[in-house]
């Protein structure tokens, strides 16, 4: 799967609206997208979740057993 830069200023933007201070995720959070972009995912609410780092590497680990990234 190709790398795809991700738009820091949508995705502060999106943080910003949820109340997020700064439009940062929180210590030991971090962002995550539900639909990866490099399989077409958006910058977009609905794509976008605030998430534990430790979930964020289970969830990616998960994927690139079943080759999905």
């Amino acid at each position: 799967m190709t790398r795809v830069k991700r738009s820091q200023t949508k995705i502060k933007k999106i943080l910003k609206k949820r109340g997020y201070k700064g439009g940062k995720a929180p210590k030991g959070k971090e962002v995550h997208h539900v639909k990866p972009k490099a399989r077409g995912g958006k910058e977009i609410p609905k794509n976008i979740r605030v998430i534990s780092k430790a979930k964020h590497k289970r969830i990616h680990r998960k994927r690139r057993k079943r080759g999905k990234i």
